[in-house]
């Protein structure tokens, strides 16, 4: 299901991988926004914190970034069930300065957008979602 006021990218997963890039690392929701589905999941959508569509994840990556949570894309990968994206988090720790955390993100991708983005705080994990393993 597409918003008929988005553009979708190209269907190419190199294409979306640099387009995923280029959003993480301008900390661009904009950027971001067009990759989405309208109906994308991240982590379960049945709890408070999951998000049920495009608003959700978008609202949930601008809170961490008010919140001062920052990070980078250590690897992005293709696999055959998704593309795995490694991340370094940095989290705000008020009696530390920063908290650096490594997590995993797993995206399902098809007609060109992302339909859902599944969490993994273990690299073996996420690749064996991915279908790397």
């Amino acid at each position: 299901m597409r918003d008929s006021g988005m553009t979708p990218p190209t269907t190419d997963a190199d294409s979306i991988a640099k387009q995923i890039r280029q959003a993480y690392d301008a900390r661009n929701l904009d950027g971001l926004a067009p990759l989405l589905a309208a109906d994308v999941t991240w982590g379960d959508p049945g709890t408070a914190r999951g998000c049920r569509n495009r608003s959700d994840v978008l609202a949930t990556y601008s809170r961490l970034m008010s919140d001062g949570v920052d990070g980078e894309i250590t690897e992005l990968i293709q696999g055959p069930t998704g593309l795995l994206c490694g991340l370094t988090v940095h989290w705000p720790d008020e009696t530390q300065g920063r908290d650096e955390r490594s997590v995993f993100h797993v995206y399902r991708v098809q007609d060109g957008l992302i339909t859902r983005i599944d969490r993994f705080d273990d690299r073996d994990a996420a690749a064996q979602s991915a279908g790397l393993l």
